[in-house]
């Protein structure tokens, strides 16, 4: 269990959030604790990841062992490296839609209509979206810092 705080604070550290691969990993070390081993073994790690409900949920449980397991092997090489895609699951991807002129427009202008009439959440929109229009930007560029 000390290894896992140890990896997830030097990940949190080089920015990532973790909160997901903690829950996950946590859940896979009691599952490992009461198969008593202390190594990540393949066999345990398919085990636990197919209790997943999804193909797509077994696929990430997978990962997030595949991900601890490459870290802490380069200190010890008894913990097993699982295949990464033993579940098959494959992320699709819808296609972008591009917006004519016309339809970044009409957005503006539904935008503009927004309530409070008067206030600033109609300007606001409408000008994020125009931004976002000419520029390319992406929403979560243009969104401030939290």
């Amino acid at each position: 269990m000390k290894t896992i705080e140890t990896y997830l604070a030097l990940r949190r550290a080089t920015g990532f959030a973790m909160s997901n691969a903690e829950y996950l990993l946590k859940s896979f070390a009691g599952f490992a604790t009461e198969r008593g081993q202390a190594y990540v073994q393949t066999q345990t790690a398919i085990d636990w990841a197919a209790l997943g409900p999804s193909i797509a949920q077994r696929d990430a449980r997978l990962k997030a062992v595949c991900r601890f397991a490459r870290h802490i092997r380069v200190e010890d090489v008894r913990h097993e490296l699982p295949p990464r895609n033993h579940f098959g699951a494959q992320k699709r991807r819808r296609p972008p839609h591009i917006y004519s002129g016309t339809e970044i427009a009409r957005l503006i202008e539904a935008a503009s209509q927004l309530r409070p009439q008067g206030g600033l959440r109609p300007l606001t929109y409408a000008t994020l979206i125009a931004l976002l229009a000419v520029t390319g930007l992406r929403i979560g560029t243009a969104r401030p810092p939290t």
